[in-house]
């Protein structure tokens, strides 16, 4: 499925707690464009359906009706018309069932691609945020709410086609039933009304709840080392979780209470309907029992379609709700895209010099605004093929987001970098961030090597065996067999994957911290001399000074600055 493919619009919509009937009408017809008009249920087969089932349910009521009154005259055209409706609305529903549930899941899928594409194009500041769980539970549990309520309003459709014909038929045939049919349908509205806003506050704080329990979770799956070293950590996280489950679940239980609440009052409405029908129309219309049998069989047809609609109502609230997380999340990831990811841009395959000029950044937590803001710079340096550049200073020095700097992931918010001699910009970033590959200190191992050609699958086979690797890894196809390794191989195969690309450019961020003896001696020994000799630029994050005498240049950083950056045969370029 194409980009284009993914023709899917969210407008912005009042807060669901919001009250007034200018916030409800609001919501309400911009979920009802979205699930009709945007869905594509409107363009689909399934309205011509659905409306054939709707006529199917009116002409067996106008069957049984008619078969009544020529009770005793034979085999007649009306009852033609009762077998041939009832063979139509079992075929017709069938039918309906099953578009409507591919219109279901192709909206599902419409919708995570949206998102997986949005997601994938997201800035570094957005991706750097501590708590993603909103992504989660949006791409999940609020896809899936707001996708399902297309079958509730195709549902709904036929069931206003069905009353919009019987109820003036109720009149026709009784007008006192067809008074009360109205009386019982404003009952079950103003149910909803009266019952509607505050299930929707509790149902907006339950979708709230469960991104939190989405932030726990992954809490318990990136901090699970943390979480077992410390009894009371666990523990306390425990309760916490558990204490977000039982809220979340205590608030959609108090939401459905209040749904089921208003729904009931639809269906006492109809009861009531059903025993004005058999009590009072008897007397009021002198025991005529043609009339009652007439009504009764139209309240009896009827009666599936108007609790559709009761229910149809508190469904539509909750996927007014979580069209309103999506739209939240949409907005963040909107204003999070990185334009340089948003255009293809020719791959640069080779480099004479990257220069940083008057460079400067801020890191921030997008969630705490009034934290403290991390600076670095003004920076100035410059990189040319064959060099080994070695970074080392402090914890919170910058040297890891000097090299975001480096690598094009993040923007400078001042200064420039120049890819031999022109400045880069928002659409050529794309094929600048090509010359480089390399393993971050937060690397991150696919089960696949996604991207590789056959060449370089052959490469990082080879380089699997040169690390020492191969007992325990090995490729079937493009997929690893194993990526269950220690620290230190983990660090290996992902060094493996980064050599394999043959880029220009190869970053190392703190590479050997976890290796043996004997694999920091082939990384500095071997590794690092290899590369620079094929003509690349190794930029590499390390802590050992005992090993500084074998780079080209020592760059040395504090507080956001670099203090230093001398060649290792005493020349200075700073």
């Amino acid at each position: 499925m194409s980009e284009a493919d993914v023709s899917i619009e969210f407008r912005e919509i009042p807060p669901p707690e919001e009250a007034g009937l200018k916030a409800l009408t609001r919501r309400r017809l911009t979920v009802l464009r979205f699930l009709t008009v945007t869905s594509g249920v409107v363009r689909d087969p399934i309205v011509i359906v659905t409306l054939v089932a709707s006529l199917s349910r009116t002409g067996m009521i106008f069957g049984i009706n008619e078969t009544a009154k020529a009770a005793g005259q034979g085999f007649g055209w009306s009852i033609w018309l009762l077998i041939v409706s009832a063979i139509a609305l079992v075929i017709s529903s069938y039918y309906k069932r099953l578009r409507a549930f591919y219109l279901i899941t192709s909206n599902m899928a419409k919708l995570r691609e949206r998102m997986a594409r949005r997601l994938l194009r997201a800035n570094v500041d957005f991706l750097l945020s501590s708590k993603h769980g909103q992504v989660y539970a949006s791409m999940t549990h609020e896809v899936a709410a707001l996708s399902g309520a297309v079958l509730n309003v195709i549902e709904a459709l036929e069931a206003f086609v069905v009353l919009a014909i019987a109820v003036p038929y109720l009149f026709y045939v009784s007008w006192t039933a067809g008074v009360a049919a109205v009386v019982t349908v404003i009952i079950g509205m103003l149910g909803y009304i009266l019952l509607d806003l505050p299930a929707r506050r509790h149902n907006l704080i339950a979708s709230e709840l469960f991104a939190t329990y989405c932030d726990r979770v992954g809490d318990m799956l990136s901090g699970w080392r943390e979480l077992r070293q410390r009894g009371t950590r666990r523990q306390a996280l425990e309760r916490e979780t558990l204490d977000v489950i039982e809220q979340n679940m205590d608030h959609r239980l108090k939401s459905e209470k209040l749904y089921t609440g208003s729904a009931v009052v639809g269906q006492t409405a109809v009861i009531l309907l059903l025993c004005f029908v058999v009590i009072a129309i008897p007397v009021l219309q002198g025991g005529d029992t043609t009339t009652m049998f007439q009504v009764l069989t139209i309240v009896f047809l009827t009666n599936g379609p108007i609790e559709l609609m009761f229910n149809m109502m508190p469904r539509l609230s909750r996927a007014e709700n979580a069209y309103y997380k999506l739209q939240q999340t949409e907005q963040s990831l909107s204003t999070a895209q990185s334009r340089s990811l948003m255009a293809d841009h020719p791959a640069n395959e080779s480099f004479e010099s990257i220069e940083l000029k008057g460079v400067e950044a801020q890191v921030r937590e997008l969630e705490k605004p009034d934290a403290e803001v991390f600076h670095l710079g003004p920076i100035d340096l410059s990189f040319r093929p064959g060099e080994t550049v070695f970074i080392c200073g402090g914890n919170g020095s910058g040297k890891t987001t000097l090299l975001s700097l480096i690598t094009g992931l993040r923007h400078p918010e001042k200064g420039e970098i120049l890819l031999d001699g022109d400045p880069l910009n928002e659409e050529s970033t794309s094929g600048y961030r090509e010359l480089f590959t390399g393993v971050f200190s937060g690397f991150h191992l696919f089960e696949r090597a996604y991207g590789m050609n056959d060449e370089e699958l052959a490469e990082l086979e080879r380089r699997i065996a040169q690390l020492g690797l191969s007992e325990r890894v090995q490729m079937r196809e493009d997929r690893f067999s194993s990526t269950s390794l220690s620290a230190g191989q983990s660090r290996r195969l992902a060094l493996a994957v980064a050599l394999a690309e043959q880029r220009r450019i190869i970053v190392l961020d703190e590479f050997a911290a976890d290796q043996d003896p004997a694999n920091r001696a082939f990384f500095y020994d071997v590794l690092v001399p290899e590369l620079s000799a094929s003509g690349g630029l190794v930029l590499a994050v390390t802590h050992d000074d005992h090993q500084f005498h074998k780079c080209d240049r020592l760059i040395k950083m504090d507080s956001g600055r670099v203090i230093s950056d001398t060649r290792q045969n005493g020349r200075s370029d700073a």
